[in-house]
């Protein structure tokens, strides 16, 4: 189910960069994490272009932990969501994937089904938990990078490109040092 509708937001990405993320991106990775849908993120004008290929309506969102034109579906009784140049935000912070370059460079490649996703690195997902204020994510995120690996050069990239407040960057290397 995954393969198929990744080949359809290839397509209307071009040269553009997407990424999947959340849980899904998460458990493609290998860490062990419910994964209940599928939530990528791309530029608005990709998610125009996915939005009219599947004759679906696109509408801006301002939630508590997001903002950004959103398209949702549903795939296979999967629930799909596609953010076009979100920003995600928690108590204390902001953050915008599309100001990232370290974000872009660092997705990670997984097969699946004879289509390449391209991924979130974990170090992203950890960073996002901590400024969504997700504690069952973080727990499951610093277990797994502590049993695989964990590229704090990224990690430092990701914060300073990202603009994060110094009481982000506290937690996010707080949560690594937690036993």
């Amino acid at each position: 189910m995954l393969a198929p509708l990744v080949r359809v937001v290839e397509e209307a990405a071009g040269d553009e960069p997407w990424s999947l993320i959340g849980a899904a991106s998460v458990r493609l990775q290998g860490a062990d994490v419910e994964s209940e849908n599928l939530e990528f993120v791309a530029s608005a004008a990709v998610l125009r272009a996915l939005a009219e290929m599947l004759d679906i309506g696109a509408h801006w969102d301002d939630g508590p932990h997001l903002a950004a034109e959103r398209l949702h579906f549903m795939r296979d009784d999967v629930p799909v969501f596609v953010f076009g140049d979100p920003t995600f935000h928690g108590s204390y912070d902001r953050i915008s994937p599309r100001e990232i370059p370290s974000l872009w460079d660092a997705r990670t490649r997984v097969e699946c089904d004879g289509a390449e996703v391209l991924c979130s690195p974990l170090e992203w997902e950890l960073l996002l938990a901590v400024i969504l204020g997700a504690e069952a994510r973080i727990a499951v995120l610093r277990e797994h990078l502590r049993q695989n690996s964990f590229d704090g050069r990224l990690m430092t990239r990701l914060l300073r490109e990202g603009h994060a407040a110094p009481a982000t960057e506290e937690a996010v290397w707080a949560a690594m040092e937690r036993d």
